[in-house]
């Protein structure tokens, strides 16, 4: 009996602890005037106001080289296949795509691709095993 009345008891005491510590905590307007001022002060990263140490200066875009001539060397450079990820020219980061041309005749190889399925040497897919042509 008296382990349960002293258990009970601490359980009383968290409750009220915890209520205690509730009622101390800022209201919303005091946190959001708290956030209000270090966000003026620059004191939180990422919000694109005030100084911060997490953001590089800006790059300025002034240069003495006219336009056109930047667009004809950056145009050459991706024609030359300099400029990775853009599309076109060879790249490192692809493989080489596989020609969908042949000089063999379409007739031709239709014949061959008939030949062959009716040797069975064309493996057939799950697919078509579960689902058979009749």
């Amino acid at each position: 009996m008296k382990k349960t009345l002293s258990s009970l008891a601490v359980a009383a005491a968290a409750l009220f602890a915890a209520q205690a510590v509730l009622a101390q905590s800022p209201s919303r307007a005091d946190v959001k005037k708290e956030t209000a001022e270090a966000n003026k002060a620059g004191a939180i990263p990422g919000t694109g106001t005030g100084p911060s140490a997490n953001v590089t200066p800006p790059v300025s875009s002034k240069s003495d080289t006219p336009r056109s001539d930047v667009k004809k060397e950056t145009a050459a450079a991706n024609k030359a296949g300099a400029i990775p990820g853009t599309g076109t020219g060879p790249s490192a980061n692809t493989t080489p795509a596989i020609s969908s041309k042949s000089d063999v005749p379409r007739a031709e190889v239709k014949k061959e691709t008939a030949a062959a399925n009716k040797a069975g040497t064309i493996p057939t897919t799950e697919a078509q095993m579960q689902n058979p042509k009749k």
